[in-house]
């Protein structure tokens, strides 16, 4: 872990050499050596990052930089070879023992019971589609769920207010015009009887 380390302030010091915010592209490039692409996958990578810092010489950047990488990383810690995600899967399924592999048994009592209830409910789903015009549940345990009637009722409400208003509104615009047009013809009257006595 300690040459890992050692990685990371040298490759601070070759983004300062460089010209560039070493915080930023340190810990892209930084994202981009710990990930578990091929190596080529890496290179192009860092061919893409560089290829915005630098003008020339990109592939010698990019080569000391994956060097410097490998040699400062423990043995141990070599890339190991990517699987095959379904031989994981697969692998990690039959390392796991399933819970649905072991079926209970049931005494009679309890299948007494479970097919009481069973159908009891099947009982009810079929009945659902009767009982919605009713208007008392069959059972008193059983309280109507009335949500979709309410909503609905009061949607009507309001389109019927909103009916209403819409027709006041519109009388009293009528009613508005009306007035609009009495006083203009007043006003023509009253103009013409003006007229008629300034004449004379």
């Amino acid at each position: 872990m300690a040459a890992v380390l050692d990685f990371e302030p040298w490759l601070i010091n070759k983004l300062k050499s460089l010209k560039t915010d070493e915080n930023v592209f340190g810990s892209y490039i930084s994202g981009i050596l710990d990930s578990e692409d091929s190596v080529d996958d890496k290179k192009d990578a860092l061919e893409g990052i560089l290829a915005e810092i630098v003008e020339s010489d990109i592939s010698v950047h990019v080569n000391e930089i994956i060097e410097k990488w490998e040699s400062s990383r423990p043995k141990e810690e070599a890339p190991k070879p990517v699987t095959d995600v379904d031989l994981q899967l697969a692998k990690l399924l039959e390392s796991q023992s399933l819970a649905t592999t072991t079926r209970r048994e049931y005494t009679d009592e309890e299948k007494k019971i479970r097919e009481a209830i069973l159908s009891q409910y099947s009982q009810l789903s079929d009945n659902e589609e009767n009982e919605v015009n009713e208007e008392e549940p069959e059972s008193p345990d059983l309280v109507k769920n009335t949500n979709a009637a309410d909503v609905a009722a009061a949607a009507r409400g309001r389109r019927e207010q909103a009916r209403q208003e819409a027709q006041r509104k519109k009388e009293k615009d009528k009613e508005d015009r009306e007035k609009q047009k009495q006083l203009k013809e007043e006003k023509k009257e009253k103009r013409k009887t003006q007229k008629g006595e300034r004449k004379r």
